[in-house]
This record gives structure tokens, sequence and C-alpha cells, in this order.
């Protein structure tokens, strides 16, 4: 009598390459040479502030990144400044600019929400991370059809 073969179930994680962020849409360190102008400077050792502490924490808080707990009061701030330079237009409206910035805090707002989950949930958590932030930066790079590719995003 011939032996049944038995059935092997092969498990294959087809989000495998999403459990790490792409290293082009993860935060990179950046060695600048700014000029600070001397105003600034002499605030600062005034009141005792780093002038890398104030633009590290402005980047953090404009950028609704979840390792910053700023206040909602300090990201408004930032936001208003941002929106007040004109910072991105007239590429994009401030309707759409608005709702990117929405769109990070609605992105800050789940990520608060992980604490407990067990590691399974976590891992798929983010993985599903991952994959909106690469969805949500080439929607937006593509909306207004521009010019060049996405690896522009490796120079800034």
């Amino acid at each position: 009598m011939k032996q049944k073969k038995k059935d092997r179930v092969i498990s294959v994680d087809m989000y495998q390459k999403y459990a790490e962020i792409d290293p082009m849409y993860s935060s990179k360190v950046r060695k600048i040479k700014l000029p600070i102008p001397s105003n600034l400077r002499m605030l600062c050792a005034i009141l005792d502030v780093n002038v890398k502490t104030l633009l590290v924490d402005f980047m953090w808080i404009l950028s609704y990144d979840h390792h910053n707990s700023a206040t909602t009061k300090q990201r408004k701030a930032a936001n208003k400044f941002f929106m007040a330079c004109k910072y991105g237009q007239p590429l994009y409206s401030k309707k759409h600019i608005n709702q990117m910035f929405d769109e990070l805090k609605t992105d800050r707002k789940i990520g608060e929400t992980i604490e407990g989950m067990d590691c399974q949930d976590m891992d798929l958590f983010w993985k599903n991370n991952h994959m909106y932030t690469q969805h949500w930066f080439k929607r937006w790079f593509e909306k207004n059809r521009r010019k060049g590719d996405i690896s522009i995003l490796n120079e800034h």
C-alpha cells in the first residue's frame, strides 16, 4: 500500500519587507552648517537655551513625530509659524498642507494606542505603519504630478 504524502503548510509573510522601515523613509542624521544670527545666539545665551536644542525641538514638534511629547499648544504654534512662512506654497494649497499636518497628527494618535499590545500585534502594527508611511509620502509627492523621482527624498 502506498503511503500518502503529508501536505505541509508553509507560512509566508508577504509583508516581511515592511518589518523595518525602508531607510529612505526613516529619520536621518544630517550634518548641517548653519549661520546662527547673533541675536539668536545672544538670546539663547541669556536664556540658557542651546541653539541645537531649539532647532531640533522645532523639527520634532512640527513633524508630529511620536518620539516627541510636545503639547497641543506647541504643535499648533509650530504649524502656524510654518504656514505663515508659506513653506510649500504654491506647490500645494494651504488646505492641502493643513491636510498633510492633520494626517501626520492622526498617525501620531494611532501610534499612541499601541500600549499593551502583544508582540505579534505590535509587529503587525509597525508593518502597517511602515507601509502607510511610504504610501503617504508617495501620494503627496505625486499629487501635483511633480517631475522627478521620489528618490529626491534621500537629499532631504
